[in-house]
């Protein structure tokens, strides 16, 4: 469990801090002053400190230096009333994971946290990624680890273009399927470019509609259009110096991609209802599970604006292509889920295996990723994963095969004869759905009933019929 300390001159601040995180799983101190909050870290080990910038006893700048001083490894998120944008860079140069707003986001401060997985100080930063075993302790569950790490001749000649086109300013594209781990290869090459000490900006491109798509990317002056209260500044600008991530750029509209070919051409943006133009010193990196040269000889994405990315072009793996990396993966997230849920280390039945082996995985890393952590919630009592801690969407695809012990032990494999009955594959979708929206909330139940549509009472008793209410 990861211990998390809030450092706030305001009681109120603490308290309510204190109540949802704890809420949310994490090991929760808190303190209204910085130089009680060092001390504190002289004594326990602090994995993350959410800190207000403006503490009445310490300066920020002295606090962040000598929380690093104190406790090397510790990732920092300030917050403040009035985000101050240089603060706020300036802070991401420094090495704080975030400069979050307030009145906080509860959505925003739990991806600010999970973020900081993502970011390393530590010296085993410098180990070259091909060939190092992934383990809990020394990567804290970072997807950069999750995904790209691998043994197999696909994932070594995938850091080997990481590692060449990393230390160049070309734009990237990069193709691959859904839960590959395309942002988990971006932010591998940000981390080995001359930017790695600036900032990276992932924007999902999908959840861009063409109305606020310009606000989010390049900013708007107050009073722009309706709505805009307040000055906002771009994501380009957040990510002047630095690397911004657009991932699924197919789905940006044609008047997005028009104004995404200008400021890279001109290197220049303006904010909606602006003036004046900014000048911006941004490596682009794009990532898209479909082919985009295909999209633009059919119009759908503009060619010009292809040819503009794809300086260099990066195919990332599916996890079939890179099979015999299985084993790592396999082992590593069951090291990862055993830590989090305080289990001893499950194994995988020999039938289980097989069926790891033979499903074609559409959802790719991400998918073996969430089947591994709902079946760790299934383990038997002699700790082993059986075929029934499965999702039913496994057992009943056409790649589902299981070993027939015939002609003196020999093993056969023979499409499965034996299919759930409509009960019991209704009941074990419902299972499955549920359990992939609660993964989704962080398991904040409320959220999950709310997307669901249904009563938070009842899910609550959907949950104790498999044994998850707790």
């Amino acid at each position: 469990m990861k211990k998390i300390l809030v450092v706030d001159n305001q009681i109120s601040t603490c308290s309510l801090l204190k109540k949802f995180l704890s809420k949310e799983k994490y090991e929760v101190e808190t303190i209204t002053q910085g130089h009680l909050a060092l001390a504190i870290m002289k004594k326990q080990q602090v994995d993350i400190v959410i800190c207000e910038y403006r503490l009445p006893d310490i300066d920020a700048d002295e606090f962040f230096e000598k929380a690093l001083k104190t406790l090397p490894d510790v990732f920092l998120i300030f917050m403040g009333q009035e985000v101050n944008l240089k603060n706020a860079i300036d802070s991401i140069k420094k090495g704080a994971c975030n400069f979050l707003s307030k009145p906080l986001n509860p959505d925003e401060l739990l991806e600010a946290i999970r973020a900081c997985s993502l970011r390393e100080r530590t010296a085993a930063s410098s180990v070259p990624f091909v060939g190092r075993k992934p383990t809990v302790q020394e990567n804290g569950g970072s997807e950069e680890f999750d995904f790209v790490v691998g043994e197999s001749r696909e994932a070594v000649e995938m850091v080997r273009q990481i590692k060449r086109v990393g230390t160049t300013n070309f734009t990237v594209i990069i193709e691959g399927e859904t839960g590959t781990g395309k942002e988990a290869v971006a932010r591998l090459i940000h981390k080995v470019s001359d930017r790695s000490d600036q900032p990276f900006v992932a924007v999902d491109c999908g959840s861009l509609s063409k109305e606020i798509a310009g606000s989010e990317l390049f900013g708007h002056e107050k009073g722009a259009f309706t709505g805009a209260v307040t000055k906002k500044t771009g994501l380009f600008e957040l990510a002047n110096g630095g690397t911004i991530f657009l991932d699924e750029i197919a789905n940006l509209s044609p008047e997005t991609q028009m104004a995404l070919l200008r400021a890279l051409q001109e290197k220049r943006i303006r904010k909606i209802g602006g003036v004046g133009e900014v000048s911006i010193d941004v490596r682009v990196i794009a990532a898209t599970n479909e082919d985009l040269i295909v999209k633009s000889g059919s119009s759908f994405f503009r060619e010009d604006l292809f040819y503009r990315l794809s300086e260099f072009i990066l195919k990332v793996p599916t996890l079939k292509q890179r099979i015999s990396d299985l084993p790592l993966f396999i082992n590593y997230f069951l090291s990862q889920v055993s830590e989090e849920l305080r289990i001893e280390k499950p194994q995988l039945s020999e039938e289980v295996k097989r069926i790891f082996y033979r499903y074609e995985w559409p959802g790719n890393i991400r998918e073996l990723k969430n089947v591994i952590r709902r079946a760790c919630l299934f383990i038997e009592k002699d700790q082993y994963i059986y075929k029934s801690a499965l999702p039913a969407a496994m057992l009943v695809s056409p790649s589902y095969k299981h070993l027939d012990e015939t002609n003196n032990g020999k093993a056969a494999y023979q499409v499965s004869s034996v299919e759930p009955d409509l009960k019991s594959a209704a009941r074990q979708a419902e299972i499955t759905r549920i359990m992939e929206v609660l993964e989704k909330v962080n398991f904040n139940k409320t959220k999950a009933a709310k997307i669901l549509n249904i009563h938070r009472k009842t899910l609550y008793s959907k949950l104790k019929v498999v044994e998850l209410a707790n």
